[in-house]
Parts: structure tokens; sequence; C-alpha cells
């Protein structure tokens, strides 16, 4: 594959590369995507018009029997459009060209509609893999070429380092577009989505090997172990996202340290610091995480009070106020979650009213309802909870319907269906509350289905099967809650046998075969009852 551009076509070591393909492969074998220029074929003269202007390199010259395929991609140089339906289908026609191309069957079975949700996946992953392949072998030897040869014109110099940063924003915007489409995917594995990203991780590793290490290259980097924290959470593997959270803190406080006035790095670094305690919080440690988020809260608040007018900004001091929420709950402070909570709404409120078709703002306030709603739980405040849960709920059923193929959407309307469902528990409403929790479990059970690897869906099942259970319980249905309590203990047994380092996890192990155990005892299964809290009293 060949990425065609006024900066590889003036590349030596594009033209060596190509020319070391041809050496060994047909002509027929290259593709052409076009990133910048213009190709026009003139069948008189059996090549491109404008050969002195014409963006593939000198060896390519006359060398074409015919018009080659080629994808032009240059509305694509920053990654797909998704906002824009009609552009991400173009994207994903464009793409189709070329995985049909290196798998050698058509197009039209390649996009059928029997295929479409698994192999669309994999096939736009894999054309990926071996685009960043070609691209880290140009990569890698532009750099070299620009460090070794020292003599060479300045001009070349130049030359050299536009291709190394053309070669590492094209691979960005390919990787992390197909991360992201994918990340959010009803259906596609968050193993597949983590298989790309670290595919992007070899090639900026190559890129550094290189000799030819640029702040943005370093940028890059801790962008994509960003991405990685995410993905290695969903698979349940909280050591390595620790790790890969802390090394995204280092990296960019380095490059803070050289640019000290540069925004860009300071709310990256915010952005480190958090995931550092997201992380803090799925193994347990609360006094870490509320650390951690507070260090972020501290940066977040410097960079919004610098320019008020700056969305983003406040935008992401809400979100500090709602992670240290979270923890200060988790720790039983009611009073001042609740007040961060309610600080996080505000300002989310206030975006969105100034821009009312935002979907994430939308998702957040909808978070902040349900943040405020627990707050008000906690201190016994029922009816305000009810209230507060009832406007998350209206907010993601909207979302959902706009967007049944959005997983994160679903799993947020299944959350926003149980915490409906506690509070008329608490108020006596056992029937509702059922029918409330039994429409969370129906959303989670099908993301479970489609990904059966996704460890954080894992566990939203698990608790729907627990609350499910107590609601059985409660109305005297010992034998359906024995049930439903065991379905759950088997997914918690799972899931800390994944991940034997995360406390969290062997926890809700002993608390599930504490709820067997009791049920078995009031069904006087005595030796039942004891084995299972022997099991909870070892978590497991």
């Amino acid at each position: 594959m060949d990425f065609a551009s006024p900066e590889a076509a003036a590349s030596k070591a594009v033209n060596k590369e190509v020319a070391f393909w041809l050496e060994r492969n047909s002509i027929d074998t290259l593709l052409i995507g076009l990133t910048d220029g213009e190709l026009v074929w003139d069948n008189s003269a059996g090549d491109f018009f404008g050969r002195e202007t014409v963006p593939l390199p000198d060896v390519l010259a006359k060398r074409f029997p015919s018009e080659p395929k080629w994808v032009d991609l240059r509305p694509y140089r920053e990654g797909a459009d998704r906002t824009a339906n009609k552009r991400d289908a173009k994207f994903t026609e464009l793409a189709g060209d070329f995985a049909a191309a290196i798998r050698g069957m058509p197009k039209e079975d390649l996009l059928s509609l029997e295929v479409r949700q698994q192999r669309r996946a994999l096939t736009l992953a894999w054309s990926a893999a071996a685009s960043l392949l070609i691209l880290a072998v140009i990569a890698a030897a532009a750099g070299v070429v620009a460090y070794r040869e020292e003599q060479e014109a300045v001009a070349q110099r130049n030359r050299a380092e536009q291709a190394l940063t053309a070669a590492t924003k094209t691979a960005n915007s390919l990787v992390f577009g197909l991360a992201q489409r994918f990340k959010n995917s009803i259906g596609i594995p968050a193993t597949l989505v983590k298989d790309i990203l670290d595919r992007a991780r070899a090639l900026q590793e190559e890129l550094i090997n290189s000799g030819q290490v640029t702040p943005d290259l370093k940028r890059s980097e801790g962008e994509s172990l960003i991405e990685t924290v995410d993905s290695l959470l969903a698979i349940g593997d909280t050591t390595g996202a620790l790790a890969a959270a802390q090394q995204a803190r280092q990296i960019f406080a380095a490059l803070l340290a050289g640019s000290s006035n540069s925004a860009d790095y300071q709310r990256e670094l915010t952005v480190a610091v958090s995931k550092i305690g997201d992380v803090q919080v799925a193994q347990g440690d609360l006094a870490g995480a509320l650390k951690s988020y507070h260090d972020g809260l501290a940066i977040a608040e410097r960079l919004a009070q610098s320019n008020p007018g700056n969305a983003q900004w406040q935008y992401d001091v809400g979100i500090s106020d709602e992670r240290i929420g979270d923890t200060l709950m988790a720790q039983g402070d009611l009073v001042g979650a609740l007040k961060s909570y309610q600080a996080k709404e505000q300002i989310i409120g206030r975006l969105t009213q100034s821009d009312p078709g935002n979907a994430v703002w939308q998702r957040d306030r909808a978070i902040a309802y349900e943040k405020v709603g627990d707050a008000q739980r906690a201190q016994g405040d029922l009816a305000a909870a009810l209230g507060s849960y009832q406007k998350e709920l209206a907010i993601f059923d909207r979302l959902a319907k706009s967007d049944p193929g959005n997983a994160d959407r679903q799993r947020m309307l299944a959350v926003s269906y149980e915490k409906v469902g506690d509070v008329q528990v608490a108020q006596g409403g056992l029937a509702i509350a059922l029918s409330s929790y039994r429409n969370a479990f129906a959303i989670f059970n099908r993301l479970v289905t489609s990904d059966p690897g996704n460890a954080i869906w894992q566990r939203g099942l698990q608790v729907s099967y627990d609350k499910v259970g107590d609601v059985q319980v409660a109305r005297g249905d010992l034998a359906g809650a024995l049930k439903s309590y065991r379905d759950g203990l088997a997914i918690a047994e799972r899931l800390a046998q994944s991940d034997p380092g995360n406390t969290q996890g062997q926890y809700d192990v002993g608390i599930s075969n504490e709820r067997v155990g009791d049920i078995l005892m009031a069904q006087e299964d005595f030796a039942g009852a004891l084995k299972s809290a022997l099991r909870a009293a070892r978590g497991g």
C-alpha cells in the first residue's frame, strides 16, 4: 500500500521502499491511498498527468499498464467524521475498498449484511494494521535518513522531517479513528479495540527507536496510553491499566516541564492523573483515588480560571468534581459528595443550555442527575432522589433511542433503570421495582451476549442478578432469588479468577456467597448455608 502525497513523492526513503517492493512483487499488488495532491490518469500517455507534480515517487513513472486502483483519502487526513453519518458511510466504503483488495474478495461480500457487525470491524482493523506496518517502515526510514545524512542539504532534511510528521499524523488518525469508532459499538469485542491500540503503540515505539523523538510523537504515545487504560479496564486488567496511566502521566509531566505554558499539555496531564484515579477506584484504593482526583481538579481549575469562555475546560472541572464526589460517597462523606455533585450539575447545566444538541454534554448532565440522586437517597430524601433519577432516565432513554448501536448509552440506560428501581424498593413498590430491574437486566444481558469478554458489562449483569434476587426475596420467592444469586455468583467468580489481584473482585465473590447462604439458611439447608458462609469468610 502506498500513501500518495507531495511529501512522500519527494522522500528518497519512500522512493527506495517502493522500488524495493516492486523488485519482489507485481505492480498489481500496489494500492494507492491519496492523502494530498492530485491524481488524474492520462490514457494517451499511459501515466498520470503532470509527472513533475504528481504525488507519487519517480520509480512509479510509466510503470502502470493501465490506471491503477487508488482511493481518495484526502477528506480523512484528520480521521473519519464521527458526527456525520454520510461521511462515516463513505469512510467505511473506502476502507472496504482497501480491505477487499488486500484479502482478494469482492467488496460486496465483505460488507454484506450477514457479516456487517463482526467482519467489517475485523477487516477495517486488519487493513489499518497493514497500513500501519507500511507506515512504520516508511516513517522509520525517513527518520533514519534525516538523522544520519547530516551532510545533506537543509531542504532534504526538512522533507524527511515532514515525512515523519505526516506518517505519525496519518497513523494516529487511522488508529484512533478506528478505536473510537469501535469502542462503544455493540458487537465489537473490547479485546479487538485493545489490539488496535497495541498496534498503534508498536508503531510509535518503532518511530521512537528510529532516533527522531519529537514532542508530537511523545504526546501521541501518551494519548494512546490513555486510550489503552479504558481498554485494559474493560477486560479486567487493572494492573496493566495502572501501569499505562502512570506512564502517560510521566510523559505529559515531562512535556509540560519543557513547555510550562502549554495548555494542551496541562489538560492532558489532568486526564492522565484522573485515569490513575479511575484505576485506583477499580482496585479499591479510595484514598489514593481521592488524591489523584484532587490533583487533576487543581490543574483543571487553573485552566478554567485562565479562560472562563473555554467550554471544554469548564467541562473538565465538572468531570473532576464528579469523580471526587464518587470517592467521597464511597467513603461515607455524604455532605461533601452532594456538594461536589451539585457543582458538576451546575457546570454541565450551563453548557447544555448553550448547546442543547451536544450529546456528550447531555450524557454528562444525566450522570450529574444520577449522582445528585445518589447523595439525596443516602441522606434519606427518597422523593428528591426519585425525581433526580427520573430526569436521568429520560435523557438516557432519548440518547439510547437516537443511537441504538451505542453500547455506552445502552449501559447507562440500564443503570438509570436500576437507580429508579432502588428508590421504588425503598418506597415499598416491589412490583414496579422488579419491572425496572428487569429492564436493566435485559439491556446488560444483550451487551454481555455481544461481547462476553467485557468485564464492565459482566459486572453490570452480576449487579442486575443481585437486584432482581433482592426483590424476589422481599416478595417471598426464595427459589427464584436463589437462582438469581447463584447466577450472579458465577459471574463474580469468573471476574475474580481473571484478575486475582483485584481486591474488589474478591470482595464481590464473598458478598455473593453470603447472599446464597442466607437463602439456603431460610430454606433450612444448613450444610449448604455453612459451605457458603465459609466461602464468604475467605472471599470466595
